[in-house]
């Protein structure tokens, strides 16, 4: 007798895994009409995102250090960490953890077209004439058995489970340095990977708690590596408060062994080394303040970092993140250093990892996206086609969730077309990359130009524009260490600009000034010196100077001002940000790599004037700065301001997108994201007179999409009433969509 009857669940797309890949990959499916089976194998969605694992959603951004400056992903990516953070304002801290992974739940559920089902095992793949046929899961808890039947399938499961049962080709270890003429892979190939990792939170409960250690942890001051732990050596340190830890991240195992097969022991040996740990911060007697702290809460799995790597049309490398060669299939960004982690974790003798630099943001290819020999296969996650090295960069989360954004959006084109994501590559490329780019997804260099319907005789007009200078300053800062101020410029040519020098010497000083250009338009990294000059500051100057520049407009659209004196010599700065224009730390010893200063060096009387901040620039076909800003900004203002569009002859408009400044230079977020735009008003006329209007309060997303479904419009006004702090408001782009069958 049959104890558990097989249920059949048919849909277009079948995803595996419920981490941020398959999270991703499955909204961008749903949205774009497809019915979606979601299957995970834990009681929550999120994977190493997940209250149970307590990842950071890392990404491009690098924590906020990318040599791209705004490189934080948009799309689906960008969404769910804004949500995440308007729900849960402590996720930083890893606090509350729990309402985040609600959040992830909400997000699925919100879609009617997604049937989840958690809890979900897959144990058998079927294949039939090398196609994925069937995956079949079991539900333990519930005692069920699930047949999954759909034309493409999506594997985000972390470890490849389903392409690996039904046969895809996969790489497992470092790959040799000859094989893609990788700096950074050894000599011979090997089947190292990295290892997992089991965080903890330690809480302060405001009284003593003593702590036992467990009778199978480790004693830590036994083992061979404490020494170097207890020094901080090989990027093994404890943090200076504890209060509020969240693991160490160092504290890894397993990268030496087969991480899947292995992964009971690995689990119980990090089990050991955590609470061993905790043993040594609470009654060793060499930490300050921990009588009153708790373990609060360890991970009941392991944090895995790498296992299986599938092989599709095109295996992503270091050179590809390094020299950055234009694909023209690119669907999604990465820009996370390639970081690699030591084999044998804690127990490795060397660094805990590499932070191979990576200069700035690259694009991900779709045919690193699907199998090279199942072709119904797509994948996206730490499970991609790339080598053990462009891995290092690839594995981190959010940029795992803009690649299931793209396969999921790919599975409507195979769906729509009734084909394989090979063949996508050849025919329907153009179209995928476009779906994409409406969606929010960030891809570098791809411009999304308005629909000539809506922009033959488009006017724009706006109630103020800010003027490119920066006027107010209020502290200043020593020149004893070079700073580098970048303006991004319009026009072919610049000649001058000032800024405002104070001599606080008895003595004339001597300000250095160097000029640099860029190659790329998504980075600042300045990569060729222009000019250089010394110019003296005469004793107790305080004012304005001029800077002559005189030179031609570089290949990334900006320049970069270095500054350098002595400890008498300082500039004039505020704390106001403006977009596009930054300051930051120079170092010579490495002048690709500037570092966040945080402040904005003044400056005025750029010449030629430059336009910057132009109402127009809100359907130029970029969504955030690459070379110049992009975006419309108003005046500083305590009320209202306001952006109108005119038409010459009426329109039917099918849907409005609004983009808002979210401050992509951010990694994560500690309060609330200044110049984005809260409440605002959307107010169309009609060619009859009437008037329809939207009005959207405590917006927290950058994205903001509109459904409005009408015709004839004449004009459309958006008025701005409030940010979350910043005197400005920022529009990144307006998006204008008509109807399928508007002429």
């Amino acid at each position: 007798m049959e104890v558990i009857k097989m249920e059949l669940m048919k849909a277009d797309v079948t995803v595996i895994g419920g981490g941020i890949a398959g999270i991703c990959a499955a909204i961008a499916a749903a949205r774009q009409g497809l019915q979606v089976s979601l299957i995970n194998d834990r009681p929550v969605l999120g994977g190493n995102a997940s209250s149970e694992v307590r990842v950071h959603i890392n990404g491009s951004a690098y924590l906020g250090n990318s040599p791209s400056y705004y490189a934080r992903e948009g799309g689906l990516v960008e969404e769910l960490k804004l949500k995440i953070f308007h729900y849960n304002p402590l996720y930083n801290k890893k606090l509350m953890l729990s309402l985040s992974d609600t959040v992830l739940l909400d997000m699925v559920y919100d879609e009617p077209n997604i049937s989840l089902f958690l809890n979900t095992c897959v144990h058998e793949t079927g294949v039939e004439n090398g196609r994925i046929k069937w995956v079949e899961g079991l539900q333990l808890a519930s005692e069920r058995k699930f047949r999954f039947e759909s034309p493409t399938y999506i594997d985000c499961s972390g470890d490849g489970i389903v392409g690996y049962q039904a046969g895809a080709h996969f790489r497992w270890g470092r790959e040799a340095k000859h094989e893609y003429q990788e700096e950074l892979a050894p000599e011979v190939a090997d089947h190292y990977t990295m290892g997992d990792t089991i965080l903890f939170q330690a809480r302060d409960v405001d009284y003593p708690v003593p702590y036992k250690r467990p009778g199978f942890a480790y004693d830590i001051t036994k083992l061979e590596f404490f020494d170097s732990i207890r020094k901080g050596l090989n990027h093994r340190s404890f943090p200076r408060k504890i209060n509020g830890l969240g693991g160490l991240w160092w504290l890894e195992y397993g990268g030496h062994m087969d991480i899947i097969k292995n992964n009971e022991d690995i689990a119980l040996e990090l089990r050991k080394l955590v609470y061993g740990i905790w043993d040594y911060i609470k009654n060793s007697g060499e930490f300050d303040d921990v009588d009153n702290l708790i373990l609060d809460y360890v991970c009941p799995i392991p944090g895995k970092r790498e296992s299986r790597r599938f092989i599709g049309e095109h295996m992503l490398s270091q050179n590809d993140l390094t020299a950055k060669p234009h694909f023209e299939d690119a669907v999604s960004v990465g820009g996370w250093y390639m970081d690699l982690h030591a084999n044998k974790g804690i127990y490795d003798e060397g660094p805990a990892t590499a932070w191979n630099f990576v200069p700035g943001l690259y694009n991900i290819p779709f045919r690193s996206l699907f199998s090279r020999n199942i072709p119904n296969l797509m994948f996206a996650g730490r499970n991609i086609s790339a080598t053990h090295v462009a891995f290092g960069s690839t594995r981190v989360m959010a940029t795992c969730g803009c690649m299931g954004q793209a396969v999921g959006t790919a599975a409507a084109l195979c769906v729509k077309y009734d084909t394989d994501p090979a063949a996508i590559v050849k025919a329907h490329m153009g179209e995928l990359q476009a779906q994409l780019l409406r969606d929010g997804q960030t891809i570098v260099g791809l411009q999304e130009p308005l629909d000539p319907y809506f922009a033959d005789g488009l006017t724009i007009r706006a109630s103020s524009q800010r003027s490119y200078e920066q006027l107010h300053p209020t502290e200043e800062i020593s020149l004893e260490r070079a700073l580098c101020l970048v303006l991004p410029i319009q026009t072919s040519l610049v000649e001058s600009v000032q800024i405002k020098i104070k001599n606080r010497s008895e003595h004339s000083e001597t300000l250095q000034v160097k000029l640099f250009g860029g190659e790329r338009k998504e980075n600042y990294i300045p990569t060729s010196e222009l000019k250089g000059y010394n110019l003296v500051i005469s004793a107790g100057h305080n004012d304005w100077i001029t800077l002559d520049l005189s030179c031609k407009k570089p290949e990334d659209d900006k320049i970069y001002i270095v500054l350098e004196g002595t400890a008498g010599l300082t500039v004039h700065s505020n704390e106001e940000k403006m977009t596009g224009a930054v300051s930051f730390l120079y170092r010579p010893e490495e002048p690709s790599r500037l570092k966040k200063l945080n402040k904005s060096i003044c400056f005025k009387d750029l010449i030629p004037s430059q336009n910057m901040y132009n109402p127009t620039n809100v359907v130029n076909g970029f969504s955030r700065p690459y070379g110049l800003p992009n975006g419309w900004i108003s005046e500083s203002t305590e009320g209202q301001e306001w952006l109108g569009f005119g038409f010459a002859s009426p329109k039917n408009l099918d849907e409005i997108h609004l983009i808002f400044n979210s401050e992509l230079n951010l990694e994560h977020f500690d309060d609330p994201i200044e110049p984005l735009i809260q409440d605002y008003d959307v107010t169309l006329t009609l060619e009859d007179g009437t008037k329809s209007e939207i009005n959207i309060r405590g917006n927290y997303l950058s994205l903001n999409k509109h459904q409005v479904h009408a015709q004839g419009v004449t004009q459309i006004r958006f008025d701005f009433c409030a940010t979350y702090g910043s005197p400005y408001y920022e529009v990144f782009a307006v998006k204008l969509f008509a109807p399928k069958n508007a002429n």
